[in-house]
């Protein structure tokens, strides 16, 4: 894995970008006080590719095999820190092979692909996954982009006529994500709306928005708020009829503290938990921690240790974007308590992950941390949407990335 420059002139460079933002929706390409969108690109072996490729995919599997159990399990769901108030929406929920995910996996220092979590209820990166392939893309030589998210979302909402795009409508930035996609289906023959999960209605006629029939729904609202919805009752009766992507019950896998759940031997077989263990980081629940006070996650649980909390990282099982996430070594003592003060009132919502060592690339702006982000659609490889940060921590704060795969 490697870091190139965009072999692209500084005006060039200039007018991809100014482009991506007006005809890709990519409002926010300057935030936080930098550039997000790094005019570099990361390069990945065949090998790389197929290796994380590989490992997706087979995580893909075992979380749909999780997904059929769990939701069968509502104790278990509340295990996930599921709130209660949407329990019975993932139960009413229809099975569905519609799937948009998107997984961070990281090359290691010791040479591993480990995955840190699935963004499986509402991911983003549509914009710039898309866009810097179609305008950059044809002036590459000797490596090329892998997969086509447009072509792989078309052929899965390819049977549905009409499609409902239902975001959270306070945010620009979920708005942009919707406008590409919608943008996607209309050229390709379909109708849609813009609207709110607020706006569905269900009757004898079936899922409306607008007054208009709805055939499928494209969901770009956390699955984890819908208990908040005044209209419920509504997505009561229409989720066993409407197909989405994402379903609902994607939020089973969405959560972090199923890291912490698979360990349970009635639901994987030896050969999935061996997978599990060699990919992704030991986790443990953090009441389970509290309570037993097993001897190396308990010493993490004191603030004023910082050589007990360096080699774990605190999640809130819902968390986004690097948004309840703490990782031990780079939080001061008052950071550090502060966050367990919050953990100890809802413990059922928070886990312990054990951290481990990225491997960096060398970029034009230093060393850079990189997170491939693989996207799954319908549970195939669909393209990548990555990241890198100058410290060893993914946030929103995070540059973009093209990643391309070796032609030669």
């Amino acid at each position: 894995m490697r870091v190139e420059a965009w072999p692209l002139a500084e005006k060039e460079t200039a007018d991809l970008l100014r482009t991506l933002r007006f005809e890709y929706f990519k409002w926010d390409i300057n935030a936080c006080g930098k550039r997000l969108v790094l005019p570099q690109s990361l390069v990945l072996t065949r090998a790389e590719h197929q290796q994380a490729v590989t490992v997706c995919e087979r995580f893909g599997r075992i979380l749909g095999r999780l997904e059929s159990a769990l939701v069968q399990r509502p104790d278990l769901l509340r295990r996930l820190g599921v709130p209660e108030g949407v329990i019975p929406f993932l139960l009413a929920d229809q099975p569905t092979e519609l799937q948009l995910g998107r997984y961070d996996v990281f090359l290691t220092t010791d040479g591993r692909w480990m995955v840190s979590e699935f963004n499986e209820d509402v991911p983003g990166g549509f914009n710039e996954a898309a866009g810097i392939p179609d305008l950059l893309g044809p002036r590459l030589n000797g490596s090329a982009f892998c997969g086509d998210l447009r072509r792989a979302v078309l052929e899965a909402l390819r049977p549905f006529d009409h499609v409902a795009f239902l975001f959270a409508t306070g945010y620009s930035e979920d708005l942009q994500h919707m406008l590409i996609v919608q943008k996607w289906l209309e050229e390709a023959g379909h109708t849609t709306d813009l609207a709110s999960p607020a706006h569905l209605r269900c009757g004898w006629r079936g899922p409306r928005v607008f007054g208009r029939r709805c055939h499928a729904a494209f969901r770009f609202y956390p699955g984890e708020w819908f208990h908040w919805l005044a209209n419920g009752r509504d997505w009561m009766r229409a989720l066993p009829r409407l197909p989405i992507m994402n379903p609902l019950r994607r939020l089973i896998r969405q959560s972090k503290r199923l890291y912490a759940l698979w360990y349970d031997p009635d639901l994987l077989d030896q050969s999935d938990r061996e997978f599990l263990a060699a990919h992704a980081p030991e986790s443990h629940p953090f009441e389970a921690v509290t309570h037993t006070q097993a001897a190396e996650p308990a010493e993490a649980l004191k603030p004023e240790n910082p050589g007990g909390r360096a080699g774990w990282v605190l999640k809130h099982a819902f968390g986004r974007m690097g948004d309840a996430v703490l990782m031990g070594n780079l939080a001061s003592d008052k950071e550090w308590g502060e966050a367990l003060v919050e953990a100890r009132r809802t413990p059922w919502n928070w886990m312990l992950q054990r951290r481990f060592e990225v491997a960096t690339v060398e970029s034009d702006n230093g060393p850079l941390y990189p997170s491939l982000g693989v996207y799954l659609v319908n549970h195939s490889f669909a393209g990548y949407y990555s990241r890198a940060a100058d410290h060893p921590f993914i946030n929103h704060e995070a540059y973009h990335v093209a990643t391309l795969v070796e032609t030669a």
